[in-house]
């Protein structure tokens, strides 16, 4: 099956290379620590309305979802009234369990509506990233190509880092000890986050890729052609690699994972992520020091059958 144009994650070599550059520069080191005081804020401003509704709260709509939808939308520029319509078709479109052409009428919806704002940027390029495509290299890039750039974007970011939230607030409510000692100490927020996304590693299907020469890997012999899938999750959890790795430990070093992938295909997004972490998780535990759960772990709704790991919501009480 021929690859959508743009579709960054089924490139390769050259092509992938080029196109990922006109990306990767939005997502600078820089550039993402422009974006601290805005995710700040953001934080802050859930927090306190999570505080005014008072206990209980669902943390999936009260905190983890719109934080990252709304740093993304404004990356992208998408106006605020749209969002609530791009995250219910990303829902659908990740959940394998939905009937094939609801996925697909999700999934057309979304693309319609970047290339909207693909042709709108086309007009009056904005400060946004699809704006400064369009700018930058509108001459090399077709409408198609910058829409489905954005299109990822828009589903990968916001779906995994709320995702993280949710299900790593759950992490850090079952280890109180290990809570305490990440707010105890600015430093241990890093190597909490860390090992929060390798425990967690939530996005939990991969794509197949092809092998382009002969190569033998752990015994096992692959031939150029042959078609090979993997899992983040077991490589976050192998134990070849660390001890103990079904256990939860922020003390944890190094703290290497392949959560955000490896190699050329990197997360791009992957810094961004990190920042809205390292933001969310304390600030989340010092407004509310005695957060807990409504239900047993055991018992909330996890989503079982999308693309990203996750929980459909978290009911909280402080």
């Amino acid at each position: 099956m021929a690859a959508q144009p743009g579709m960054l994650l089924r490139m390769d070599g050259p092509e992938h290379l080029a196109v990922r550059r006109m990306v990767a520069k939005h997502f600078t080191v820089r550039k993402i620590a422009s974006w601290e005081a805005r995710i700040a804020a953001l934080v802050e401003h859930y927090l306190d309305e999570m505080e005014s509704a008072e206990s209980p709260a669902n943390l999936v709509s009260a905190f983890a979802l719109p934080i990252p939808s709304i740093v993304i939308s404004d990356l992208l520029g998408v106006p605020e009234r749209d969002r609530t319509s791009f995250q219910k078709n990303s829902e659908v479109l990740i959940d394998l369990a939905q009937p094939q052409e609801i996925r697909g009428a999700a999934a057309a919806a979304m693309q319609n509506y970047v290339y909207t704002l693909v042709q709108a940027a086309r007009d009056s390029p904005g400060g946004d990233i699809l704006g400064e495509l369009v700018r930058d290299h509108g001459a090399e890039l077709s409408d198609a190509e910058i829409t489905t750039i954005g299109f990822l974007l828009l589903i990968a970011r916001h779906e995994t880092t709320a995702n993280m939230i949710a299900l790593g607030a759950v992490v850090l409510m079952e280890h109180p000890e290990q809570l305490k000692a990440m707010l105890a100490d600015p430093e241990a927020v890093g190597p909490a986050v860390e090992e929060l996304l390798r425990y967690l590693s939530v996005v939990t299907a991969s794509l197949e890729r092809t092998a382009t020469e002969d190569i033998d890997i752990a015994g096992h012999h692959i031939s150029a052609g042959d078609y090979v899938t993997f899992s983040l999750l077991a490589a976050n959890r192998d134990p070849a690699q660390l001890g103990n790795p079904d256990s939860f430990d922020i003390s944890r070093r190094p703290t290497a994972h392949t959560a955000f992938g490896f190699g050329p295909h990197h997360c791009l997004g992957q810094q961004l992520a990190r920042l809205e972490l390292r933001i969310a998780f304390p600030a989340l535990f010092r407004r509310f020091p005695h957060l807990r759960l409504e239900k047993p772990a055991t018992d909330l709704d996890f989503r079982k059958t999308t693309f990203v790991y996750g929980l459909w919501d978290l009911p909280v009480a402080w």
